[in-house]
């Protein structure tokens, strides 16, 4: 068996891949029957499929890997991946040097599932790695690419350890995006309605089985969480906050904000600053 096999006539790779000499992000497009290995893996590696299909052979055991999920791949396991025999297999992976990897994270990883849903963060820490490319690397250049690498890994270990059914619907992903962008406008419970694309009976029932309250309720309590932030971390007035976060008014704001958290603002501004705030 040779240690490492590419089918150089069915792969094109593309001009994406971002490395130092511990971390390799990159990204490549197989072509029709196209294959790699079998090889014995060296590294930690996590690898995505953004389009196409995967069959990958691990110590003897098949595998179908899909568009939309994360798997990983340990060091000193055998592997053989053959894509799709009718279409281009585009994917992306991320390798990290086994001497690199942190002891308890190489730990937490060898007993880690397969496979963990694609998140966000995972799509926003790859594209950020790939923005880093160029021949012209500095030291913290580099250690920016290693410390998204380990990133990248600590966000599977999450995305598996910590499954949430708001990822797989796209409905209350697309609602929930909406919210966090524009919770403090007049209309934002309904725009974010219209954002989820589905009927609103849809969207409550669904809404309701991820998130197990309501969409009005979610977006209150929401703001509400907001707005005790920003009286912790910033010197706006009382109400300031409540305009920007979507309150009708400063009472409106004291009031929800004393039953979600069981203190008025001025309490919760004091405890932060040591000083009363004005209003």
């Amino acid at each position: 068996m040779r240690p490492v096999a590419y089918d150089g006539m069915n792969v094109r790779w593309e001009n994406r891949r971002t490395s130092t000499d511990n971390v390799v992000f990159g990204e490549v497009l197989y072509q029709p029957q196209g294959t790699c290995g079998p090889r014995i893996e060296r590294d930690f590696e996590l690898v995505t499929l953004h389009s196409g299909g995967c069959r990958v052979r691990l110590e003897g055991t098949n595998h179908e890997l899909v568009v939309g999920m994360v798997y990983l791949f340990l060091p000193g396991r055998r592997e053989h991946f053959q894509f799709s025999a009718n279409r281009e297999t585009h994917h992306s992976w991320c390798s990290v040097r086994t001497r690199f990897m942190p002891k308890n994270m190489a730990k937490a990883l060898g007993a880690a599932a397969f496979s963990a849903q694609c998140s966000d963060i995972f799509h926003s820490l790859l594209a950020s790695a790939f923005k880093l490319h160029g021949p012209l690397q500095n030291e913290s250049t580099r250690e920016l690419i290693e410390q998204l690498g380990l990133c990248l890994f600590n966000e599977f270990l999450h995305s598996s350890h910590e499954p949430n059914p708001v990822l797989g619907d796209p409905a209350v992903r697309k609602f929930l995006h909406y919210i966090e962008d524009h919770f403090g406008d007049e209309d934002c419970l309904q725009a974010a309605g219209q954002a989820a694309a589905v009927s609103r009976n849809a969207l409550l029932y669904k809404f309701n089985a991820a998130m197990k309250c309501t969409p009005a309720r979610y977006l209150w309590n929401y703001r509400v969480e907001r707005g005790t932030a920003l009286l912790r971390e910033t010197g706006n007035t009382i109400a300031e906050i409540a305009y920007s976060c979507g309150f009708k008014n400063p009472f409106h704001f004291s009031r929800k904000v004393k039953e979600q958290v069981g203190c008025p603002p001025r309490e919760i501004r004091r405890k932060a600053f040591g000083e009363p705030a004005s209003g």
